[in-house]
């Protein structure tokens, strides 16, 4: 495991906000084709995070792909194969975590529930590295944003 992710293991869910702010978008246009994901943050949410996902018809969790149209669509593994799930769209605006500039990804409004109420945001850790945050829209809701990782990828691997 790569010594940054592990530095990021143990940093505290309220800790995730404060490093985002210090992070630059990228640009709208920049993300193209496949991003592996991965649940980050402290243990007890990465443990969490599966069981979670499941209910919301999210289970087995692949990663993204992003179109350069600016649509995003979540990568999802059932019965052995690749999944494309829930439609999202790119747009450039303010952050909901801390108002500066950000890439949010909104799930269509066609979504099921929860999904049309809950943006990821992404910023840059480095060139091959996004940290995302998972956020329901919802004004109360917004003080838990939920952190994942994304790395581009050439290939889908199983899991």
């Amino acid at each position: 495991m790569n010594t940054q992710v592990e530095e990021l293991n143990r940093l505290s869910l309220s800790e995730f906000p404060g490093l985002y702010a210090s992070l630059k978008p990228p640009e709208a246009g920049s993300l193209r084709g496949l991003f592996k994901g991965s649940f980050v943050g402290p243990a007890w949410l990465r443990r969490l995070a599966k069981p979670l996902l499941i209910i919301t018809g999210m289970g087995d969790w692949w990663g993204k792909e992003f179109d350069p149209q600016g649509n995003v669509v979540n990568l999802v593994w059932r019965k052995g194969e690749i999944e494309r799930r829930l439609p999202m769209f790119v747009v450039e605006q303010a952050s909901y975590i801390d108002q500066g500039p950000s890439l949010i990804v909104s799930y269509a409004a066609d979504n099921p529930f929860p999904w049309p109420w809950i943006v990821d945001e992404l910023r840059i850790i480095r060139q091959d590295l996004l940290l995302g945050m998972t956020i329901a829209r919802p004004r109360p809701l917004r003080r838990l944003p939920l952190p994942f990782l994304l790395q581009p990828r050439d290939t889908i691997d199983g899991l």
